[in-house]
């Protein structure tokens, strides 16, 4: 019944308003009359009010404590090589360090990174520099004494790549040279 109303409403094109709201008010009281036709899946039931319960007391118990290692949780050789002071190799005498000359060879500007592996007096990680095509950086007295690996990203927009060298161990002040190439680097020292 409820779709013949519909569709008469909806298939007379002449139809004038008044009829149309007529007979949406038919169809809508036929809906709800349907609804009230169906019984209730449930019924109400009284539900007790709850009762003044106590509530529950707090005793105190105690916290155990952790103990904290003394095991850093991140290795201290992925982070910056800071070199102040420089031990030097003989004997822990205090020195300025080792020296280093780093060459780029290419047409591009490079990103060199030297890589301190622990050595004898605990220190470790990298240092980072960024050279010029066909230009030199020179660390003078700067670099702890150790064995060092270098990467270089170079940063040739056409064709660029990656280099790696050594490792190369520094043991006392003469110069070492790091000379970077597009496919590799090439370490030459005492």
């Amino acid at each position: 019944m409820i779709a013949l109303a519909l569709t008469l409403t909806a298939c007379s094109p002449a139809a004038d308003v008044q009829i149309q709201a007529s007979e949406t008010a038919l169809v809508s009281t036929m809906i709800v009359g349907m609804m009230s036709a169906i019984p209730p899946t449930s019924t109400l039931t009284n539900t007790p009010v709850p009762s003044e319960t106590p509530l529950p007391t707090s005793t105190e118990t105690p916290i155990s404590t952790i103990e904290v290692s003394p095991t850093p949780l991140v290795d201290p050789c992925n982070g910056p090589l800071f070199s102040n002071p420089v031990a030097a190799p003989d004997a822990g005498k205090v020195d300025n360090g080792a020296s280093v000359l780093i060459k780029n060879t290419t047409k591009a500007s490079i990103t060199v990174s030297l890589y301190l592996s622990k050595n004898k007096f605990g220190q470790c990680g990298f240092v980072s520099y960024v050279i010029a095509p066909s230009q030199s950086v020179s660390v003078v007295n700067e670099l702890p004494y150790g064995c060092y690996s270098a990467f270089a990203y170079i940063n040739d927009p056409k064709k660029p790549s990656t280099a790696s060298g050594g490792p190369a161990c520094i043991t006392g002040p003469d110069k070492t040279t790091f000379t970077v190439f597009a496919d590799k680097i090439k370490i030459t020292g005492p």
